[in-house]
């Protein structure tokens, strides 16, 4: 198993890997931030204050409440938008040629979501937290997904930690081939997970971002075989795939473990009742190019990478 890092991301000196101690104690807020690989043309990045659920030599796990208080990005020219929105020729011109980008300030939408942050790889693995719908994953209050953040492997601070978000991401959105079997673990204990079920997210925006040339075609590939290696050797990460997460992300939703629920930033609310108020009819505004999907798949368990 390899995976590959297509390009270095601009962080402070002195980081080191998840992974690597001193590690955070849980309840401490650290700041999750994505630096794009031209970071150092705008300094835009977005940024996450994240309450730390567990950190040890297996990886980190932070939390992020619905309504907490972020930095996003925008690009200039379409500040009114989500940058998932903005055409891809636009979005994904050469350098030279690319529109700025601007901090601007945001918050999370949805109930929360909680990154298991495995040390060394790029990527971690998202559960997200929405208002309950009928489906794989709701009880009719709360709907969970799992997905794949395929990204910079991660450097850390006493008090952040740093990536690069990839553009391609994972999802496991089939019934029928649900990532975890009906008990979530095998006779042995070990988490049982199922590769079968899942999809490339976002296949167009890759593809774009070497059509374009925002970046070689290289990286896209790159970022392609990382994934693919990802689904090839998925039951060899089982602590972040465990279901017990869920559970924890579903807890901490409910504001169910020891009062600990909520933003990380100050004045944290629930993120129960509350949080679902304050997205009300925003959640359902879902990014159309967003949904863009690829379910392609060829029998030796990689995604072909033509059609991406």
């Amino acid at each position: 198993m390899e995976f590959t890092d297509p390009y270095e991301i601009d962080v402070p000196p002195g980081t080191r890997h998840v992974g690597d101690g001193p590690f955070w104690a849980p309840g401490e807020t650290v700041t999750w931030s994505f630096r794009r690989f031209d970071f150092d043309r705008d300094h835009a990045e977005v940024r996450r204050p994240m309450r730390v659920i567990e950190d040890g030599p297996d990886g980190a796990v932070l939390w992020l409440a619905g309504g907490t208080e972020t930095r996003d990005t925008r690009i200039v020219g379409w500040e009114d938008s989500n940058p998932h929105d903005v055409p891809l020729s636009a979005r994904f011109r050469p350098l030279a040629e690319a529109p700025r980008r601007i901090n601007v300030p945001g918050s999370w939408r949805g109930l929360g979501v909680l990154k298991i942050v495995p040390p060394r790889v790029p990527f971690s693995v998202w559960v997200l937290l929405k208002p309950g719908a009928e489906g794989e994953g709701s009880d009719g209050a709360i709907s969970s997904l799992w997905y794949v953040n395929l990204e910079a492997t991660h450097r850390r601070m006493d008090d952040a930690v740093f990536t690069s978000d990839h553009i391609l991401d994972i999802t496991f959105p089939l019934e029928h081939e649900p990532l975890h079997g009906s008990s979530g673990r095998e006779a042995n204990g070990d988490v049982s997970l199922n590769p079968n079920g899942a999809v490339f997210k976002d296949v167009d925006e890759l593809a774009a971002a070497a059509n374009y040339g925002a970046w070689p075609r290289e990286w896209s590939d790159i970022i392609r075989r990382n994934g693919s290696e990802l689904l090839d050797h998925l039951g060899e990460f089982g602590w972040a795939f465990d279901p017990k997460w869920e559970t924890k992300a579903r807890e901490l939703v409910a504001g169910a473990t020891d009062g600990s629920a909520g933003s990380a930033s100050a004045g944290s609310t629930s993120a129960g009742s509350t949080s679902k108020a304050k997205l009300g009819a925003a959640e359902t505004q879902v990014s159309e190019s967003s949904r863009k999907q690829e379910h392609h798949r060829v029998r030796d368990g990689c995604y072909d990478k033509d059609r991406i």
